[in-house]
């Protein structure tokens, strides 16, 4: 943003503040371009129109507290900022930006997601072999999503004294204490 614009926008901004609504449009016509590139830096583009346009409607609502002795341009920008960041937690508690697909382009896993899958499932193998077989049943029966043969309770606790000595099994297999 050159000089002369920073400028504007700082005195927009403070007669906004002042109450002036004619300020509104000229503040909009600076800041929407710029808080949409700014989002866009840091997210996916239909977020960052999202934060972006959430940015814009804090701005005009805190308008009135706007501090003229302060950087406009800064001020938005903070705002902005906020936004962004509660946009990309957003992302990650619905776990959008999560660990990146080993999918390749057919939707199929590739070589070495399948030797990965492949290890994990022989190292699974190997520990419940070291069980009890009432203990592996039970634990194959509940991954399966099989009905208990006893009671629900029962069974949870079962699953849930077998899942102790797989992981038990697992550490002494593995190495680790």
């Amino acid at each position: 943003m050159d000089r002369a614009r920073r400028e504007a926008l700082q005195g927009d901004l403070a007669r906004l503040a002042d109450g002036d609504r004619d300020a509104f449009h000229p503040v909009f016509v600076c800041l929407w371009p710029l808080l949409r590139g700014f989002a866009s830096r840091y997210l996916p583009a239909g977020d960052a129109e999202d934060a972006a346009q959430e940015a814009l409607v804090k701005v005009f609502a805190r308008a009135a507290v706007f501090d003229a002795r302060r950087d406009a341009l800064h001020w938005t920008l903070g705002i902005a900022a906020y936004e962004i960041k509660t946009a990309r937690r957003r992302r990650q508690r619905r776990r959008e930006d999560g660990e990146p697909s080993a999918e390749i382009g057919d939707g199929h896993l590739g070589p070495e997601a399948l030797a990965i899958a492949k290890e994990r499932e022989d190292a699974i193998a190997a520990a419940l072999a070291l069980l009890d077989p009432a203990d592996a049943a039970t634990l194959r029966a509940y991954a399966a999503g099989d009905p208990p043969p006893v009671k629900g309770a029962t069974f949870r606790k079962r699953v849930q004294r077998a899942l102790a000595r797989l992981r038990l099994a697992w550490r002494i297999d593995h190495g680790r204490p």
